[in-house]
């Protein structure tokens, strides 16, 4: 151990007594340092300023006209993405966009083609086509700016399609609401035919009491006679009414019926676009699953898109069910009913396939790859939704709508009913007012004619109850109120709803605020092993006899040495760490535990590379840049590891950067103990095992290496 201090103190005083040693010592120190803040500052927040990223927008869109109004949706598009400054969006003509592309000034374009509002209003026509967005890169300029563009386009992409379903939803909640006002008005008519046939049913039994009073000699026959008099006026004008209004009522309801007939094209118009949707989403999963393997955050991108077309499709689905409950809710059709099972199935198939993305989702965000059996479960072609919807489209016109219309007739039947009943009441009622009157005039042709009234007063009343007890069935408030509302609801907001149905709310755990500091435990680690390799390079391994020309051992050569770079190891990692803090002002959650873990693994790279070099000599510099190599592709310290191909992940456990790096990310992220306390250990065990290899293979090779190194300074080519 006195050997070994004494060499490691021999060569501190030398550094010192020697200004020019010194400076180059200092040097050394402070080139690691500035290798990583170069690095990190010049990827500190990248993505922050795509403003720069020009992109070219051609729009050639002619536009097109619905229902009288005119719509150029290229027009609208140009509109947003002038106020979109995530990206240098520049509005050209198509000669200029393809000269630019070409020669570099632009990194994309984007063109709108000139039939794209046409196609876009295919929705309301027989066939559908789908409109075009021609999106031109030059992958030559940059790696990375594709990227950035593509996520550009995607955006682009979403924001026409949620444009559309609440343009859409819009037309056809705003038909929904004109009817919901119509019927609301309505309402109080329908009440009124109601309140009357239900005075007259209440009346009736009071008239067969006095009949039947009279008939037993309870009363004389003066008095019954008085009251039924008195009754018959009120119940013939309230019949006259109540027919007056079940005409009234009829009219409305055949208007009404008008109403739903043509809210029964724009369901099927939701059915056509919720297809569109599902079937784009159903398309899309199987290239999605392909890319988990190869391009994870493209993928899991594309998973989220998908996710939104069925969130955006079981909105849909969603409204069309209720509407068909509420219209369906006493007349339980047995066609409404099955359809209704079907888009439950349907939607439930959406929901899981929802559930499922969601999974895979965390998954990828968790640094794992998905199982064979979840994502043969997304695109399991038995749960498809497409066929379902085709099938309830096709029969749409055939059996729905007919269903729909029966519904809106039976109320109608009803009401014609009420009208015959009612007209036959009122003709029976002059009979029955002669008879009293009859009656009235003598006691003996009162009696005959009472008889003759208890005969024909059943036959009215149980007319007359009929209809009573049928409006009661169908006089349900909340019902009726329930439709109305349904309808009412405010078509402006109920199309917003279904156009971006979800609100993602951000979770950031352990939040790094930008890229660059996010960017330090990788550069930082590097810097640290770029470091070392500039002291083997430039210091000697090679120890000379003490002054007392002393014999030195292998091992106390080894030690002795080995202080020095580790000495000079611990300041640079000091001086590129306190940097990191102080000058960038990079964000590091623990800035001490930041400071102690740079010098520790200073400390280990310092021992892996010096002994690498001090047994093997030029073989070991050799190993220790083709580690190197290694460690910046297998690391994970810039992509994440499961994107990189196979070699690289199966020697990334092997590699001391890799438990480096992530002991760095610690303590800028923020630091669980069990994590770095396993990084640190596994550091410890490469210092070791370095060390054990110094020590044992020190002394034998130490020959080998000095018959190498003579040989290859007499070629020449060495020094």
């Amino acid at each position: 151990m006195k050997n070994i201090l004494r060499i490691y103190k021999r060569d501190i005083k030398n550094i010192l007594s020697d200004w020019v040693v010194l400076v180059v010592i200092l040097g050394l120190m402070i080139l690691p340092a500035l290798y990583a803040w170069f690095n990190i500052k010049s990827s500190w927040d990248p993505y922050g300023n795509t403003s720069g990223i020009k992109v070219a927008v051609v729009n050639n869109d002619k536009g097109d006209s619905f229902k009288g109004t005119k719509i150029n949706v290229g027009n609208q598009l140009v509109q947003q993405l002038k106020g979109n400054k995530n990206i240098g969006w520049n509005f050209v003509s198509e000669k200029e966009a393809d000269k630019g592309l070409k020669n570099g000034k632009y990194y994309a374009s984007i063109k709108i083609t000139d039939d794209f509002s046409h196609k876009l209003l295919s929705i309301v026509r027989d066939e559908q086509e789908k409109p075009s967005i021609i999106y031109s890169v030059n992958e030559k300029i940059n790696a990375v700016a594709p990227k950035i563009t593509q996520k550009g386009v995607t955006s682009l992409q979403g924001e026409v399609t949620k444009n559309f379903v609440k343009t859409v939803n819009g037309i056809i909640f705003d038909l929904f609401n004109k009817f919901g006002v119509e019927l609301e008005q309505g309402k109080p008519k329908l009440k009124e035919l109601q309140n009357l046939i239900y005075f007259v049913d209440e009346k009736i039994p009071q008239i067969n009491k006095d009949i039947e009073e009279f008939d037993k000699g309870l009363i004389t026959l003066n008095g019954l006679t008085k009251k039924v008099q008195g009754n018959v006026p009120l119940i013939q004008d309230s019949i006259k009414k109540g027919s007056n209004a079940a005409n009234k009522s009829k009219d409305f309801l055949v208007r009404a019926k008008d109403g739903i007939q043509q809210a029964g094209p724009s369901i099927k118009q939701d059915l056509i676009l919720a297809r569109q949707i599902t079937s784009g989403a159903e398309n899309m999963i199987p290239e999605a699953i392909n890319l988990i393997n190869t391009d994870a955050p493209k993928a899991k991108e594309m998973l989220i898109n998908i996710k939104d077309k069925f969130n955006n499709g079981t909105s849909i689905i969603t409204n069309i069910t209720n509407f068909l409950r509420s219209i369906d809710k006493d007349s339980n059709s047995n066609i409404i009913q099955s359809i209704i099972n079907k888009l439950a199935v349907i939607k439930s198939n959406m929901n899981n396939k929802v559930q499922l993305i969601n999974k895979v989702i965390d998954i990828i965000n968790n640094g794992q790859q998905p199982s064979v059996d979840i994502l043969n479960k997304i695109n399991d072609l038995s749960t498809r939704v497409t066929p379902t919807l085709n099938a309830i489209i096709n029969s749409f016109d055939s059996k729905v709508i007919p269903a729909i219309n029966n519904i809106t007739g039976e109320l109608i039947n009803v009401t014609d009913n009420a009208i015959k009943l009612l007209n036959d009441a009122n003709e029976d009622l002059p009979v029955v007012e002669d008879l009293i009157n009859k009656a009235y005039k003598g006691s003996e042709k009162g009696a005959e004619g009472i008889d003759l009234l208890k005969k024909k007063l059943p036959g009215i009343e149980t007319s007359i109850h009929s209809v009573a007890i049928k409006l009661r069935k169908l006089d349900n408030d909340q019902d009726l109120n329930e439709i109305i509302k349904l309808l009412k609801n405010d078509a402006r907001k109920e199309s917003e709803f279904l156009s971006n149905p979800i609100e993602i709310k951000e979770n950031r755990i352990f939040a790094i605020p930008n890229y660059g500091s996010a960017m330090s435990p990788f550069f930082t680690t590097l810097s640290l092993w770029v470091g070392t390799l500039l002291l083997v390079s430039l210091l000697s391994t090679h120890v000379k006899k003490l002054d007392d020309n002393k014999n030195l051992k292998a091992y106390e050569k080894y030690l002795g040495k080995y202080l020095t770079f580790m000495t000079i190891a611990i300041f640079q990692a000091i001086i590129v760490s306190t940097g990191d803090i102080f000058i960038l002002k990079t964000y590091v959650s623990n800035k001490l535990v930041f400071l102690l873990f740079s010098v520790f693994i200073s400390i280990v790279f310092s021992m892996i590379i010096y002994t690498l070099v001090s047994v093997f000599g030029n073989v070991g510099k050799a190993l220790a840049v083709i580690l190197l190599v290694l460690q910046i592709s297998s690391s994970g310290g810039t992509f994440p590891i499961e994107v990189t191909p196979t070699f690289f992940q199966k020697i990334n456990p092997m590699l001391p950067f890799t438990y480096a790096v992530s002991g760095m990310r610690e303590a800028v992220g923020g630091v669980i103990l069990e994590s770095l306390r396993y990084n640190t250990i596994i550091l410890l065990l490469y210092f070791f095992i370095f060390l054990a290899i110094g020590l044992l293979f020190k002394k034998k090779l130490d020959n080998i290496n000095s018959k190498f190194v003579k040989r290859f300074k007499e070629s020449g080519l060495g020094e």
